[in-house]
């Protein structure tokens, strides 16, 4: 078969498996992917950027540069209980006092979340949970699907190929027998040609022979 054609049936072919072949078609990948335009950051085909944080600047500070940087830890140390050096005015004992009810009235609604949280936290863990179990399910059937009929596809194309490999072969070897016989009947008429030439030859000179003998008699 043409090798200009060597990917039309690659289950059939076998071509492909010639080195020289395979570089060949390496190259040309290699060339289109030097064509293909670089997809920018910005690109609107790219999903967005999500928020994590968006409502708390403080959490969200914490995941600047965090492809390059690891995580910074969350600084425990505003939530240490205040404390003033001995012999401080009165300004400085307020402003801890102040500090101080602050940071338990922070500590408070906290350990109120906390509650919160251990009343109806596990419940809502486990629906949200069994929703993306749900999900999880519809997506692999999805996935299964999908392999089932790539695996079709794959198996409809390799024994279509198979067969038109056969065909092809077929109509080759058919081809090769007809240019055989092509061939062969050239070299018969080319030789037929030649005896013919000859009998034409040797009937002038026995004609000639034979005036000759007329002229005598």
């Amino acid at each position: 078969m043409s090798t200009s054609n060597i990917d039309a049936l690659p289950y059939y072919d076998k071509q492909v498996e010639d080195p020289a072949v395979k570089a060949r078609a390496q190259a040309l990948i290699e060339a289109e992917l030097r064509s293909t335009p670089v997809v920018s950051d910005d690109d609107p085909r790219l999903p967005a950027n999500v928020d994590v944080f968006p409502k708390n600047a403080a959490l969200a500070s914490l995941l600047d540069n965090y492809a390059e940087e690891p995580i910074r830890a969350i600084d425990a140390s505003k939530y240490n209980p205040p404390s003033v050096a001995e012999g401080a005015s009165l300004e400085e004992l307020a402003e801890a006092v102040n500090r101080g009810r602050i940071g338990e009235g922070h500590m408070s609604l906290r350990n109120e979340n906390v509650g919160v949280l251990q009343t109806y936290g596990p419940n809502a863990w486990l629906v949200r949970n069994y929703q993306l179990n749900s999900q999880l399910t519809e997506l692999q059937g999805t996935l299964t699907n999908l392999k089932e009929q790539v695996t079709e596809v794959n198996r409809a194309r390799r024994v279509y190929q198979e067969e038109q490999g056969e065909h092809l072969g077929r109509l080759e070897n058919r081809w090769g027998d007809l240019v055989s016989s092509s061939v062969q009947l050239e070299m018969a008429c080319t030789a037929m040609n030649s005896e013919v030439a000859g009998l034409r030859e040797r009937e002038a000179e026995l004609r000639a022979e034979v005036e000759a003998l007329e002229a005598q008699a």
